[in-house]
This record gives C-alpha cells, structure tokens and sequence, in this order.
C-alpha cells in the first residue's frame, strides 16, 4: 500500500509544482476553491426555498431519466470494453508491480471517486433550477451525494458486466435483455395510466411513485432515496441509498474474488480513453469517433469559398448523418422532454432556465468547437472573426430551429403570451453566441478549451460572471415593470446582453486562429 500512496502524494506534488509555475493557472484553480467554500456556506446558511413552482415528483422523474442516460451508457459499455477506472500511467506502473491486485483495484476506485465527483460538480450550480421544485440547498447537495452514489456503481457494474460477458456473444445478448426487462413493466404502468385517465399529471404522478419504476436497480434505487429523503422520509431513503450501496460492494467482491487479474478487462477501456485523447491532442477528430456506424454517401463535394467553406462541409456532413439535418435524435429528444415540461410547469422560463444549463455543456460538442483541434481551420487565410463565424454557423441555425420548436410549440401548450415565447427562444438562440465566444476568449488567453475536462468549472463560473450584470437588469426591469409585459422586456434585455457580450468576446479572441499551435483539450 505503501507504494500507492507515494504515487498519490507524488502526483500531487508535481501537481502543485506545476500550479506555481503557472501562475494564472493558479489563480484560475483558487477561483474554484472559492467557488467551492461558498458552495459549503451556502449549504449552511441558505435557508429552504420560497414559492414551489414544478411538483416534487417531477423532479423525480427528471432525476430518474438523467441517472437513466447513464445506466444506457453503461450497458453499451460493459459490453464492448468495461469502463475506465485508471490512466495510462497506472497500467505502465502498476500492472507490471509486485502488489496486490485488490489493493490497485481499491487505488483504482478512490480515483472513481474524484472522477465522479468532478464529472457530477455543475449540479452545485442548479439551486435556481432546483428550487422550482421547493429545494433547498441541502437537496442540491444530496442529490449530488445520490448522483455520486450511481455513477460509481454504474462504472464499477460496466467492468463487471465487461468481466462476464467479454468474448461470450450469449452472454451479452442475455445482458441486453435483462436491461430492457428491468424497464418493461414501468413502461406498461404508464400506458395503461396514459389509456385510462382523464388527468394526465395524475396519471404520470402515479406513474413516478409507483413500485415498478422504484425498484429499478441503481436508476430507480437512486432517484427514489433522493426524493424521500428530500420529503423527510429518512428512512425509507436510506434504505434505497442502501440497496445501491450493497449493490456496489457486491460488485467489487466480484471482481476481487472471482477474478483477481482483472487487468485485462480494465486495459482495454484505459488504451480507448488513451488513444481518444492522443487523437484529439493531435487534432484527429475522426479518431475519437465511438461508433462503427456506416455513413450513407449521399452526395459529395463541397461549394464555398473560404470560411464559408468549412459552413458548408457542416451542411454535408449534418445530413449524412441524418436525413432531417439540424433534427437529430438528440434534438428531438430535447424538444420532447421540454414540451412535457412545459405542459406540466405551465412556464416557459423554467424549461429555459433548464435548456440554458445544458447548453452550457453542450456548446463545446458541437462541430464549430471540433475544427480547432484540427490544422486546416489555421490554414485557411480570412481573419479569425469569419472563421469562427463560419465554422459555428451550423450551430447558431441548428440552435435557432430548436429554439422556435420548442418555445413556438411550448407557448401554445403552455398557454403563454406569444411575445414570452419570441423572448425565451432569443435569449436561448444568443446564449450560444455568448457561449462560443467565451470558448475562444479563453482559447485566445489560456491556449485550452475551459468548456471540457476539468477546467469546466473554470468555464462556469466565466459563464456566471459574464452573464450576472445582463440578468440583474433583465430582473430589475422585469419584475419593476411586472406581469407578463415585464416577463417579455426582461427577456429582451438579457437577450440584447447576451449578444453584446457575445460579440465582445469575439472582438477580444482576434487571433484565436491566427496561430499554428492548436489547442487541445484539457483533462
């Protein structure tokens, strides 16, 4: 044991070593220290919650999707190469060390834990959000303890499931239906209650609350020991929170005692995470692509001239992909679940307050983000402004679209003013372009993408910052004028805001592609 902690207490050194030698890195990191304490007062001294606007049920059933995605995820996982608990280093120190299997492996889940709990650290930002559903900031904190909890079960489960079904086609294929049976009889409840109730919210509530979608293991377990313990019931909370725990040391018994050289079914998702972040340091995008789909080559070629060109490679490769272009499956996906949260919170603010906090991490998947990890945006001889205008116009039209469906739809189920509308759907469609242009002001300063990894949380407090003097106008102005004329001038001025500070930072990134050293991104 002695030799992990000296490669814990000796990573941390050259860590710090490496911060005071970095003096704005530095500074940038105690800014989320900062950000990190205030989040600890403000679980002590925020008291509850006022006016409760989504029922408590609801955000039960939202939390049971997001752990769901998850739980998705990990199935596809564990069936193709397990998940990844180490880091390449570790393979070349460890692996080939005289210590004791279990002993890595109890290394390797303390490095789960800080993954988890760095991967899971914006949801300490969503007390607005979360407050809608009358929780406070002690919630905020328990569900990130209950997200926490699933997402190292999820990951420990992805190497057993690797562990159990590597190289057995049979196996794999019972692990696939058992998945799906754990969701069949939820699903059937919820027709049946859909088919005959006359009260739709009555029906879905039943739904939530009802034993078959509770009982799902890790999904169910989870987001139903968050929300009774959010309700005061201790402890039948504690229970489900329990049943994951259980569950988790169950699964790491497995792979102590079954099969103490796990090594291989660790190396194999430890060597793809490796390769995909050498691929995109090396600014091979292609090579960090995670599925065998074959592409229909429904035409080719490419027109534009320029920057523009890169606009119309997007075009070409969006409905290669899809046949409906801007509407993927996630897209329709967004725009569903927002109309169903609009048909039941009957405020469009609140489903824009939610799509506002995904797009923050959304923004640095899309394909304008992608080309600065590759050479040929640097080569091309227009100044940096038409290259980022060009290379983000598929998202700002891919944005603008989902903004009209969502809000045009939204409004009309809702029963909102048509002006709320045209104001949630601007200030969503100019938040990217304040989005973006924080991307590359720090790409201009930093040299690194702060949207990925772990300088994320960097990213979100420069988001927080940029937009807080926009939003204490819009409410100001708002809530002075009130009603729902002071709904539709707040969203205007935060609108007007958002591309003010958008273009500003486009003005102050002039250069950000002028240089042929590419960035990468940051873990």
């Amino acid at each position: 044991m002695g030799s992990l902690f000296y490669i814990i207490l000796k990573s941390a050194k050259n860590s710090l070593k490496e911060l005071l030698r970095k003096p704005g890195k530095l500074v940038m990191y105690l800014l989320v220290l900062l950000a990190m304490v205030g989040v600890i007062v403000a679980s002590i001294f925020t008291k509850a919650a006022g006016k409760q606007v989504a029922p408590m049920f609801l955000f039960k059933g939202v939390f049971f999707a997001f752990i769901a995605m998850f739980f998705v995820a990990t199935i596809r996982n564990g069936l193709s190469r397990g998940d990844t608990i180490f880091e390449m280093n570790d393979v070349n120190l460890l692996f080939v060390s005289p210590i004791n299997p279990r002993k890595i492996l109890l290394y390797g889940l303390l490095r789960l834990m800080k993954t988890c709990f760095f991967a899971g650290f914006f949801i300490l930002f969503q007390a607005n959000t979360l407050a809608l559903f009358g929780i406070d900031y002690g919630g905020v904190l328990l569900a990130f303890g209950g997200y926490m909890l699933a997402m190292m079960v999820l990951s420990i489960g992805s190497l057993v499931i690797y562990n159990v079904t590597h190289g057995n086609p049979a196996r794999k294929r019972a692990v696939k239906i058992a998945a799906c049976l754990l969701f069949v009889p939820a699903v059937i409840y919820l027709i049946v209650k859909m088919l005959g109730a006359a009260d739709l919210l009555a029906a879905l509530e039943a739904v939530i609350a009802s034993p078959f979608l509770s009982y799902i293991p890790i999904v169910g377990w989870t987001a139903s020991g968050v929300s009774l313990l959010l309700t005061g019931e201790l402890a039948a909370g504690l229970l489900y929170f329990a049943a994951d725990a259980l569950l988790g040391v169950s699964l790491v018994t497995y792979l102590m005692l079954s099969k103490t050289d796990y090594y291989e079914d660790t190396l194999v998702a430890t060597e793809t995470a490796f390769e995909k972040k050498r691929a995109m340091a090396e600014g091979n995008m292609n090579g960090t692509a995670t599925s065998n789909k074959k592409v229909k080559v429904a035409k080719t070629g490419i027109s534009g001239a320029g920057a523009s060109a890169i606009f119309r490679k997007h075009i070409r490769e969006s409905f290669r992909e899809n046949r409906f272009g801007f509407l993927t499956v996630a897209s329709v996906l967004m725009i569903a679940g927002s109309l169903v949260m609009a048909y039941f919170v009957k405020d469009l603010t609140v489903v824009l307050q939610i799509l506002m906090w995904m797009q923050v991490f959304l923004i640095s998947m899309g394909r304008g983000m992608k080309e600065t990890y590759s050479h040929y945006i640097y080569m091309i001889p227009e100044s940096s402004f038409k290259k980022m205008l060009w290379s983000n116009m598929e998202v700002f039209i891919k944005t603008l679209v989902e903004s009209v469906l969502i809000f045009g739809l939204g409004a009309l189920i809702a029963g909102s003013s048509v002006f709320v509308g045209i104001g949630c759907a601007a200030v969503f469609t100019l938040f990217s372009v304040m989005l973006l242009g924080i991307n590359y002001l720090s790409m201009r300063i930093t040299g690194a993408d702060i949207s990925m990894g772990m300088l994320l949380m960097i990213y979100m407090i420069a988001v927080l910052v940029i937009i807080a003097p926009g939003l204490a106008a819009a409410l100001i102005v708002g809530f002075g004028i009130g009603g729902t004329a002071g709904t539709v001038v707040g969203l205007f001025i935060l609108a007007a805001w958002e591309l003010v500070a958008g273009l500003a930072c486009f003005a102050l990134s002039k250069g950000a592609l002028d240089w042929c050293d590419m960035v990468a991104p940051r873990k």
